[in-house]
This record gives C-alpha cells, structure tokens and sequence, in this order.
C-alpha cells in the first residue's frame, strides 16, 4: 500500500532553505575531505538523552559488550501490551547519534507507551561492517529474547534503516527469532548508488551527495562489495520478512531507495507493508521539528500498534 502526502508546510520549507546550516551537505559533498571531518567528530562525546527526557524516562547506559547501549523507559511505566523499540540510527555508518534522533526516540515512546534499546554502535572507519553487522546481530538476538512476549520493533533512520533491514535479513536466513514489524526512515537500502534517478534529485536535496554516500560506504563496508547485501540490503532477500514500514521524501536521493524497495515488497510471497512517500519532504524530516516529521512519527506509531497488538 502507498499513501502519498502533499504540499509541504511552510516550516517545513523555512527549515528545508536552513538546511545547509547544519553542515551536513557538506560533509557528503566533499568526499575528499571526509576523513579528516570523521576525525573532527570523533574529539566529540556523543550525544546522550538531555534532562528533559531524564526527568521523563528512565535512562540507563551498558557498555559490557564494547559500546554503549542505552535503554530507556516511561518513568509512569509502559502500557498494557507496549512493544520495545530497537532502533538504529543514521548518519553514514560514521557519523554519531544526535539530538534528533532522541527527541524522535523519545515520541514514539510516548506515543506508545513503549520502552527502547538504542546502540551506539561502532563506528567506520575504526570499524568496518562485518564486525559491526555481528555486534549488532548479538545485541538484537538478545533484546528479543530478553523481551519475552512484548514484540520488538526494529526502527531506524538513513544508514541505520540498512542496518535494520540486513540484520533482519540474517535473522531470517538463519532462522532466529525475528522483529515484529520493521519502520525505516529515509533507508539507505543501496550503497552502490546504481540508479541514475538520484543524481536527478541529487540538486533538490539540500543534506546529502551520492558522491559523499559512495565514500561513506567504502569506508564502512571494509573486504565486503557495494552490492554486497550486507550494506545494500536491497539487493538481499526480502521473501519472508515482518511488516515492513517505508518512509520517503522526494526531496532526498534516497527516495529511490525506498520507492524500489516499496516495489520489490509487492510481490505474493514479500512482506506486507506501507510506503509513504512525502511530498518536498528532505532527508530525515521526521527527526525534526516540522508538521510533517509529528504526521510521520504518528504514522509510524500507528502501524507499530497495529503489527504489536492487533489493533485496527
């Protein structure tokens, strides 16, 4: 099924001129300069939940496997049937989590009365995508297992929509315990960035580069090929996997990724899932404070509800 949504808002407009702003077109553009800009970032710590979520959620961090992990909770507890939320998040595979990513974190919790696991996991170039993929697949085998009867959702936003789609993918193949559902944001479902269309969009999209994506993926991807289905989950199997939810701005060169994913899951034997497609909506709206990015997070909460307990 596709809902499509029309005429972006004013401030979603407003915010989409000040995106070049947040410097992250030019991370992508200048693929020459990628490293040295990753090094930057990395004199940085993390960003972790600020003291407004504090207050409102239990927050506790591990970091026994070699990462931090972080989980988080409604401090007036979860309600009646909440799945938990396992979600991964975007920038790359080399960029760190940000302060939108728990701001929107933190709303699905509410929406949902739910509980999260969010990993910061390792990163590229330090880390490369095999090592990465098997931390990754150890921590999510644990959280379903740990959640007993509650369902687990996997989220997750650009780069970490991949991760979540080919984590599943190897739990399928392996015959693991699988996710719920699957909700992926603006997925970065396909590192070779074969498909003419996004250098179409390429001059709309005011946060990323195909040329800067390319590079992020050979620094993540390590002995593994582009089209490797590791990193470029869309090429893997798709036969067999949970509700799928697709989340695409058509002002974002990763629209592609999700219209041809959207595609491939309309055969008999694919998932049953939903793609909607925003009109003039840029890469990762729904992280943001825009009308559209509380419509998406709605959305996706309502089909997190439907595939968690049954409700219409």
């Amino acid at each position: 099924m596709t809902i499509r949504s029309f005429m972006a808002s004013l401030r979603a407009r407003l915010v989409n001129l000040a995106l070049p702003l947040l410097g992250v077109k030019r991370f992508f553009s200048e693929p020459d300069r990628l490293e040295e800009r990753i090094a930057a970032l990395r004199k940085k710590t993390p960003v972790r939940p600020g003291r407004a979520l504090q207050k409102e959620f239990a927050i506790e961090e591990d970091g026994r496997r070699g990462f931090p992990v972080v989980t988080m909770a409604p401090r007036n507890g979860l309600a009646d049937g909440a799945p938990h939320l396992l979600y991964f998040h975007g920038g790359g595979y080399v960029m760190p989590i940000s302060a939108f990513h728990w701001n929107a974190i933190a709303q699905l919790c509410r929406d949902l009365g739910a509980s999260a696991t969010v990993p910061l996991y390792p990163l590229a170039p330090e880390t490369k995508a095999i090592e990465t993929l098997d931390l990754m697949r150890g921590l999510t085998e644990d959280v379903i297992t740990a959640s007993g009867s509650r369902p687990v959702i996997m989220l997750g936003d650009s780069a970490g929509g991949g991760m979540a789609l080919a984590l599943t993918q190897m739990l399928l193949q392996d015959g693991a315990p699988m996710p719920a559902s699957l909700v992926l944001f603006s997925p970065w479902l396909d590192a070779t960035a074969s498909d003419p269309r996004q250098k179409d969009i390429e001059g709309r999209d005011r946060m990323l580069a195909v040329a800067g994506l390319g590079a992020c993926a050979d620094l993540f991807r390590g002995d593994l090929a582009r089209d490797d289905p590791r990193i470029s989950p869309l090429l893997g199997p798709l036969d067999g996997l949970p509700p799928v939810a697709i989340f695409s701005g058509t002002s974002d060169i990763l629209l592609v990724d999700g219209q041809r994913l959207g595609a491939k899951l309309t055969s008999p034997d694919a998932a049953e899932h939903v793609y909607f497609e925003y009109d003039g909506m840029f890469h990762d709206w729904m992280l943001l404070p825009v009308p559209e990015g509380k419509a998406a997070l709605d959305q996706a909460a309502e089909f997190i509800r439907r595939h968690s307990t049954g409700e219409p």
